[in-house]
């Protein structure tokens, strides 16, 4: 069983090592094998990712989709933004009837009859949802560093002004932040449900989730009054390096997170497993991990999907899970 990092498909380098201090290795799921950004493919081939793709787009077609979605949007709304704030109760941003609307528009149609009768393809709206929020990650974080860097720079600047010798380092000013931001605070439940559409088609079963989004996180256990906590970390040590020791530790928490998704759900208990010390290490991350008991991952993020035309409720049998498992990981150093 791998963790499944939800409910992004872009995840960044500061994340992914940040990922690896708890985990081995981590499963993202990707719309397209062309869509795939450089550095994850990066990550990928060093083991530290597990890119899925469950559900297959065309990305070309994807491209040409959302550059007439923006022509028509900017051409009837003004701006991209000022049309996403206006169907923010849109999941995700296009139903049935915009869709047809829209796509009438482009091709210039008349015929809204026909239209009208036109199934919606809801998978190829969580896809293109899933689509520009990625677009929309990536460029965020890319300004959110260099906004970082270049406040390290100006703070730099000030102590040799000062008198303190202290050269910019901008490096150090991108290492210091999980995330400046935080991507799940926008969209928060049109993110979970754009992405548990994508989810439903992983054939590759497993009952373990972890997001580095603490609104995602609070969202999911403030509508989930029946989950319990039952591990937490303060201080997970983050190494650049394996070591051996990390390592055991790190199966040791796999069978025990992996025994708590097919167990009969009981109640509360002890810590079953604690950090290990890793001397002199100065970056640290924090584990906090919820079970919900009862229910499969299919059940559980079932409620995001309004149309469950997927069935794979037998993927879980296979591998007795009983219970979801919801961890949120922060750089906490």
């Amino acid at each position: 069983m791998k963790p499944i990092y939800f409910p992004f498909t872009f995840i960044s380098k500061p994340v992914c090592k940040t990922l690896s201090a708890c985990f081995r290795q981590t499963a993202v799921y990707q719309i397209s094998s062309t869509k795939v950004p450089d550095e994850m493919q990066k990550l990928e081939k060093k083991g530290i990712l597990d890119i899925r793709i469950p559900a297959e787009y065309d990305g070309e077609k994807l491209d040409e989709i959302l550059k007439q979605y923006r022509d028509w949007i900017n051409s009837h709304q003004g701006s991209e933004i000022a049309f996403l704030k206006s169907r923010a109760d849109k999941i995700p941003f296009f139903d049935e009837n915009s869709t047809r609307q829209i796509t009438a528009d482009i091709k210039n149609k008349g015929d809204r009859q026909n239209l009208s009768q036109e199934k919606p393809d809801y998978l190829l709206n969580a896809g293109l949802f899933l689509h520009l929020a990625q677009e929309y990650d990536m460029q965020n974080l890319t300004l959110s560093q260099d906004l970082q860097a270049i406040e390290a720079m100006e703070q730099d600047f000030i102590k040799d002004l000062k008198g303190e010798n202290q050269a910019p380092d901008e490096e150090i000013a991108r290492g210091k932040t999980l995330e400046a931001h935080d991507p799940g605070h926008y969209m928060t439940k049109e993110r979970i449900q754009a992405w548990a559409s994508l989810m439903q088609h992983d054939k590759q079963a497993s009952g373990l989730f972890i997001t580095s989004s603490r609104s995602v996180f609070e969202h999911l256990i403030d509508v989930t009054p029946e989950a319990e906590k039952v591990l937490s970390f303060d201080a997970v040590p983050v190494l650049d390096n394996r070591v051996e020791e990390i390592e055991k530790w790190q199966e040791e928490l796999m069978e025990n997170l992996e025994m708590l998704t097919t167990i009969v759900w009981l109640a509360k208990t002890d810590s079953i497993i604690n950090a290990p010390e890793i001397p002199g290490c100065e970056i640290k991350a924090s584990l906090t991990l919820y079970i919900v008991p009862g229910k499969t991952p299919h059940e559980f993020f079932n409620r995001y999907v309004e149309h469950d035309v997927f069935n794979y409720k037998e993927k879980y049998q296979k591998v007795k899970l009983k219970n979801t498992l919801l961890g949120l990981i922060e750089k906490c150093s």
